[in-house]
């Protein structure tokens, strides 16, 4: 993601992420928010929706981006996701 995940974005995201992801049956995802900006109620909404759509499927959601490692908390997800800084190969 780049930039704001806002009322004025939600609609790309879920055309373009939460659509395909559905109907594709995408069991992991993982969400790059390093480059997020802000995110408002809608954008947290969305991913929200789309860690449930997901988790029905027995699949799972990861984000990845150490700067906005906060996100986890503000979604209130502590728990139920794994917030990568870095990745290893």
């Amino acid at each position: 993601l780049f930039g704001d995940l806002d009322s004025n974005t939600v609609n790309k995201f879920k055309n373009e992420v939460k659509e395909v992801v559905i109907n594709s049956g995408i069991l992991y995802v993982v969400i790059n928010v390093s480059n997020l900006s802000s995110i408002s109620k809608e954008g947290i909404l969305e991913i929200k929706s789309l860690k449930k759509i997901i988790k029905k499927m027995s699949g799972k959601l990861f984000l990845y981006g150490g700067e906005f490692k906060e996100l986890k908390t503000l979604i209130n997800l502590e728990n139920e996701l794994k917030v990568f800084e870095r990745v290893v190969i």
